[in-house]
Order: structure tokens, then sequence, then C-alpha cells
């Protein structure tokens, strides 16, 4: 069984603790009446939910949209290190339009702008 690689250091305090103020309160209920060992439980919760999210964003390449959809690309290059950048595919030229003889391995989407 392949083991999963540790992303906790991928979350933020902040963002864990967001997410386990959300998760409750989807309840209807205050966060702030809920006991502090019970605040503890929603957040390991919203930890393995994170971890196991954060696992699969890079996606592998051969799922890559082909329609001209902005992605961001992953491409690690011995030697010389980790790459990511955005990029479409031209189907024309069947090549990614920014680095066309790249050989990228992982793709995700490109995330959503921050809210103002």
């Amino acid at each position: 069984m392949s083991q999963r690689p540790d992303t906790r250091h991928l979350i933020s305090d902040e963002q864990l603790e967001s997410a386990a103020r959300a998760y409750y309160n989807y309840c209807d209920a205050s966060w702030y009446d809920l006991d502090p060992r019970a605040q503890t439980h929603y957040r390991t919760r919203m930890q393995l939910a994170l971890s196991e999210f954060v696992a699969h964003i890079w996606r592998p390449i051969e799922s890559a949209p082909r329609d001209g959809s902005a992605v961001l690309l992953f491409h690690h290059m011995p030697g010389r290190g980790d790459y990511v950048w955005l990029d479409k595919w031209d189907g024309q030229d069947r090549a990614w339009m920014t680095a066309p003889r790249a050989a990228p391995t992982h793709w995700m989407p490109v995330p959503p702008p921050p809210a103002p």
C-alpha cells in the first residue's frame, strides 16, 4: 500500500479553523458554544479532509483538458528543479501554447481569484 504524502504544512491554521467553523455552523449551531474538546474533534476531521483534498490537487497529465481551458502545469527537471506555469492546449498544433516543447507530468485547475 502506498503512503500518502504529508500535506499538513500546505494548510494554514487559519484555513483549518475556518473550515472547522464552517462545518459546524452548517449544523445550525454556534461554534463558540461548543466544548473546546469537541472543537478539537472538528478541527481533526477538517485536517483529515483537507489533507486528502490537497493530496489530490495535482492530476496526471493524461487527464488534462484539451479544449483550450487554462490550467496550471507541473514538471520536474532533474538537476534544475520544479516548474509550474499557466498554459492552454493548442488543438491545432497539438501542444501547450506557452511551452510547446515541455513535457509536464501533472496539471491542476486554475484556482479562483481571492475574494475581494
